[in-house]
């Protein structure tokens, strides 16, 4: 039901008012501009009937106080006016007002006029939902991204500007054709709407390039956990529509440029996010950088490449059903793994620890079939000698294992690992393989 505020300090014109609107739409009277303004604050009516003569604060200033503010300024208005007064007519127009209604009422004309107003304005919200929305997405578009950096192109508000590309999206159509390349892109603006929260701003420019204003004034640590785990889920539901055969995954690079210290407008902030990205690109792509940052060394680009890879495990052990995800966990294991962390996430007591072990060719070269099944064999038996009865592991990809740790604090999960470690070197008997971890709490 559509809400109708009516302003009028004559009680028999807000009686009159309401007793005409009450069957068809809500409505909430007040008897003066004040008092509307308060409303106001709380509200959101769909029409605001409003009287011209009001003593203190008349129709007009309140109209005045209305055209200030951005969330009220797109509220309809209709005037109440006094008999065929033409110059008060014509600056209701003037002001903006969508009709008015002369006094005293008559029923039949005014719920028509009413009815109008609201149904045109309905149909401008629509048109201007399709101006503003990407087609295929239903994210916002460009437009309306430049629209709104520039209209705060001058305050000191600080933000981030993401720019997020799609890695090997090309390949997607050329493989998949562009149907499945429309759903990947639909199903990256589906996890960017649920990862970005209602204050951010998510829209598609164009292709595979998609950017995302935060009006936030983030500590760089926090931004770099949010971006991170963005790239991870992103990753994961793009990759579980394509074949396992296709050769390739699709990953996320993005470029990030800091708002006011990068730039103001649309074109600053997108300049500079953009040659972010690029150093991305060239370097591996897969990951982020900051603008304003200096160049990242390849272990800082590992280390973080890992932290994403933490994430996606993670979330393929959350997952309900056994498909496909950034590591293949065997079904039984998985379903071993889920069952427990589902358990244990109903002891609130329960402290979890996440092991991610990979076994690496110490000369840093791609590790070899053969060497790989040594190593692997290695790794569990060094994993199944050090680990507790209610600890879980299985393996996941032919390098790497996944360990669980039950109510173990960081600390203890860190001790838990370098055994693990060690009983790797021992088992080994030799310096041609060497086994790295990731952690991270549950």
């Amino acid at each position: 039901m559509k809400h109708i505020l009516v302003v009028d300090d004559v009680i028999n014109d807000l009686k009159c008012a309401e007793e005409i609107l009450r069957d068809i739409y809500q409505v909430t009277t007040v008897d003066t501009g004040e008092k509307a303004l308060l409303f106001l604050e709380e509200n959101m009516p769909d029409l605001i009937l409003l009287d011209v003569d009001m003593p203190a604060m008349n129709g007009y200033e309140v109209m005045e106080q209305l055209k200030q503010d951005e969330v009220f300024s797109g509220i309809p208005v209709v005037f109440f006016i006094e008999g065929s007064d033409r110059e008060n007519e014509i600056r209701c127009l003037k002001m903006g007002a969508m009709d008015f209604i002369k006094k005293p009422f008559e029923p039949e004309l005014m719920l028509s006029r009413i009815g109008r107003i609201l149904k045109l304005t309905e149909q401008n919200k629509i048109l201007q939902d399709i101006a503003r929305k990407d087609g295929l997405t239903d994210l916002l578009n460009r437009r309306y991204m430049e629209k709104l950096l520039n209209q705060t192109d001058n305050r000191e508000e600080k933000g981030f500007f993401l720019l997020l590309d799609l890695d090997n999206f090309k390949l997607v159509n050329d493989t998949f054709g562009h149907v499945v390349g429309d759903e990947v892109l639909v199903r990256f603006a589906g996890v960017l709407k649920e990862e970005v929260d209602k204050e951010g701003c998510v829209c598609r420019l164009g292709g595979d390039e998609f950017a995302i204003y935060i009006p936030k004034d983030y500590k760089k640590e926090t931004l770099k956990k949010i971006v991170r785990r963005m790239i991870a889920v992103i990753e994961f539901e793009v990759n579980e529509l394509l074949s396992e055969s296709c050769g390739f995954k699709v990953s996320v690079s993005i470029g990030i440029a800091e708002k006011p210290g990068d730039g103001r407008s649309f074109m600053e902030l997108y300049s500079a996010a953009d040659k972010a990205l690029y150093y991305v690109k060239q370097n591996g792509k897969r990951g982020f950088h900051f603008y304003g940052d200096s160049q990242k060394d390849i272990e800082e680009s590992e280390k973080e490449n890992k932290l994403i890879n933490l994430i996606q495990l993670q979330r393929l052990i959350q997952e309900k059903g056994c498909g496909a995800g950034a590591y293949k966990v065997e079904y039984d294991g998985f379903k071993r793994i889920y069952h427990f962390i589902s358990r244990c996430k109903d002891r609130k007591s329960q402290d979890l620890q996440l092991l991610l072990f990979t076994v690496k060719d110490t000369s840093d070269n791609e590790i070899g079939n053969e060497k790989a099944d040594k190593g692997i064999r290695i790794l569990e038996e060094a994993v199944v000698q050090s680990l507790r009865k209610e600890d879980v592991a299985t393996k996941c990809g032919n390098i790497q294992y996944v360990a669980i740790l039950v109510n173990a604090s960081y600390q203890n999960g860190t001790i838990v690992a370098h055994r693990i470690q060690q009983k790797f070197d021992e088992l080994l008997k030799d310096d041609t393989m060497t086994l790295v971890y990731e952690m991270q709490s549950v």
